[in-house]
């Protein structure tokens, strides 16, 4: 009888033991990439210390601009740490579903791509490319270009990327609604 209470206590703490490690995703995998393919951020990364990156990506602090090559060290269902090619600066990014609502997969899909600069602004003018990477947003540019600089809005406060009002966070509780009208902001209002 002791016995059987032994065993049953090791299979349960096993199985916390299991259950509390993280996932670890493969990379060219979830991206559906070749493995030495270079990979690049989607969008601009905002933060105010890249060991400490927010999944909400806030906008405020320092901008990685949207098009650097990155070298993803690690990805988890909890964190995905990278470093970028042209000066090895660290990021880390604790993983969060409460606020993206999808899952590490997703996010690391949404955050990360094999496109480059070129590729992500085809169509873009010069002077707005450069706006973008600055993190500047202005009446008449598109979804795209909003998505560039901003990121994509978090579904806790915009659930689909169709509806007409984006919602990003400025600081806590502090933040801006992007209006479209078609693909067009038409305006942008502090909260």
């Amino acid at each position: 009888m002791r016995l059987r209470y032994c065993l049953s206590f090791a299979f349960l703490a096993a199985v916390f033991l299991f259950c509390g490690c993280a996932h670890e995703l493969i990379v060219s995998e979830v991206l559906q990439s070749p493995e030495q393919a270079p990979i690049y951020t989607r969008y601009n990364i905002w933060y105010t210390n890249p060991k400490k990156v927010d999944t909400l990506n806030m906008l405020k602090g320092d901008i990685l601009p949207f098009g650097t090559e990155v070298n993803i060290t690690s990805a988890s269902d909890r964190e995905i740490c990278f470093t970028t090619v042209r000066d090895g600066r660290e990021f880390r990014i604790k993983f969060t579903t409460d606020y993206r609502m999808m899952s590490a997969e997703d996010y690391l899909r949404e955050l990360f791509s094999t496109e480059n600069e070129s590729d992500l602004t085809v169509g873009i003018r010069p002077l707005t490319i450069e706006k973008l990477k600055a993190g500047i947003v202005e009446k008449g540019m598109t979804r795209q270009e909003v998505e560039l600089a901003f990121g994509p809005p978090c579904a806790y406060r915009t659930p689909s990327r169709a509806l007409d009002t984006w919602c990003y966070w400025t600081d806590f509780l502090v933040g801006k609604r992007i209006v479209f009208i078609r693909d067009a902001v038409s305006e942008i209002l502090v909260l």
